[in-house]
C-alpha cells in the first residue's frame, strides 16, 4: 500500500513510444524526478534489449540524466526475483525521502496501477518469486489455476476461473479481489501513437539495438551463467537469442522475432491501457505540458 498525498504524474505508453525523452523534459519543467515503471528496466544486466536509458552518472543507485534524478533503473540483478510487492515497497521508500513531483514512466500497466490505484498487496503469491509474465502467458488454464491459493480460486466467478488473462492478473496481484486503499492524487497521461508510426519506431529501435551490441550483450550474459529458462531472460530482446549461439538461427531471424514479439507486446499494452477510463491521451509535449499544468493548478 502507498501512503502519499501529493500530486503524482504518470507518463505511460507502449514500448518505443518515446516516453523517456518526454519524461526528462517534463521533469525539468515541473521540478520533478523520474521513477521507472518498466518491469524489465529494473535489471542491472539487461541494458540494450530493454532500452534502458543511459545515465550520465550513478550515485547510491540514483541515476542522473541531464541533471534529473531517475530511480529504480538497473537496481536489481537479473539473477534475482523481483515482484510487484517489492516494486511498490521500493516506490514508497522513494516517495518518503524525495522532494519534487514524482513522474512514473513506463509501459508496465500493472506496475503503474499498483501505485496510483494503491493496491494492498501481500507477498504471498506463489508466482511472486517464480514466474515472469511471459512464462505465465505460455501456460494453460489448469497450470495457471495451480499457481493460485485455493482461497483465491474460490472467490473467482465461472468466467474468471477459465480466463487466462484474468488468472494471470490474479497471480500477479495475489488475487483479483485485491483490496485497494485510497487512490493517489494523480494524472495518468498516455502517449497516443498510431500503429504505422509505432511499427517504424520499433523496426528502427531493433536495428539500433543490434548495432549497439545486443548480440554481444546476450553472449556475455550466457558466459556469466545466465540461461534462457531464467525469468529475466524471457524478456523480449533476450529470449529470441535462444538457439542463436548454437547455430540454430541467423541474426536476421533473431531480429525478425524481436520485431514481431515487440509488436505483439505493444498490442497487449494497448489492451491494458484501454481498461483505464481516467487516462488522458497526449500526442506531443505541448499536450503533456498543458495537461500537467491544469492538473497541478487544481491539486
Amino acid at each position: 500500500m502507498i501512503n502519499y498525498k501529493d500530486p503524482v504524474i504518470v507518463l505511460a505508453g507502449v514500448t518505443a513510444s518515446g516516453k523517456s525523452s518526454l519524461a526528462l523534459k517534463l521533469a525539468k519543467d515541473f521540478n520533478g524526478y523520474v521513477i521507472n515503471a518498466d518491469s524489465r528496466q529494473v535489471y542491472k544486466e539487461l541494458k540494450i534489449g530493454t532500452a534502458q536509458p543511459t545515465p550520465d552518472h550513478i550515485d547510491n543507485d540514483v541515476w542522473y540524466i541531464d541533471g534529473i534524478r531517475h530511480y529504480l533503473y538497473g537496481h536489481v540483478s537479473a539473477k534475482e526475483r523481483y515482484n510487484l510487492f517489492q516494486y511498490q515497497k521500493d516506490v514508497q521508500e522513494i516517495l518518503n525521502k524525495e522532494e519534487g513531483i514524482p513522474i512514473l514512466v513506463g509501459g508496465t500497466g500493472l506496475y503503474i496501477d499498483c501505485i496510483v490505484h494503491n493496491y494492498i498487496l501481500q507477498n504471498n503469491s506463489k508466482n511472486n518469486t517464480k514466474h515472469s509474465k511471459e512464462e505465465l502467458e505460455k501456460m494453460n488454464v489448469k497450470k495457471l489455476q495451480s499457481l493460485l491459493e485455493p482461497k483465491i480460486l474460490d472467490k473467482l466467478n465461472e468466467s474468471d476461473i477459465s480466463n487466462p488473462p484474468r488468472l494471470i492478473r490474479a497471480i500477479q496481484r495475489g488475487g483479483i479481489n485485491q483490496k485497494k486503499a485510497s487512490i493517489l492524487n494523480y494524472i495518468y497521461l498516455l502517449i497516443d501513437i498510431n500503429s504505422e508510426s509505432l511499427s517504424n519506431r520499433i523496426n528502427q529501435r531493433v536495428d539500433s539495438m543490434i548495432k549497439s551490441g545486443l548480440k554481444e550483450e546476450n553472449g556475455a550474459l550466457i558466459k556469466n551463467g545466465f540461461t534462457y529458462d531464467m525469468s529475466s531472460m524471457q524478456s523480449i530482446g533476450y529470449q529470441e537469442f535462444n538457439g542463436y549461439f548454437e547455430g540454430e538461427k541467423s541474426i536476421e531471424e533473431v531480429k525478425d522475432e524481436i520485431v514481431i514479439h515487440t509488436l505483439q507486446y505493444a498490442k497487449r499494452q494497448r489492451t491494458w491501457f484501454k481498461r483505464n477510463k481516467d487516462i488522458v491521451k497526449v500526442k506531443n509535449y505541448k499536450d503533456i505540458y498543458t495537461s500537467v499544468t491544469n492538473f497541478l493548478s487544481i491539486s
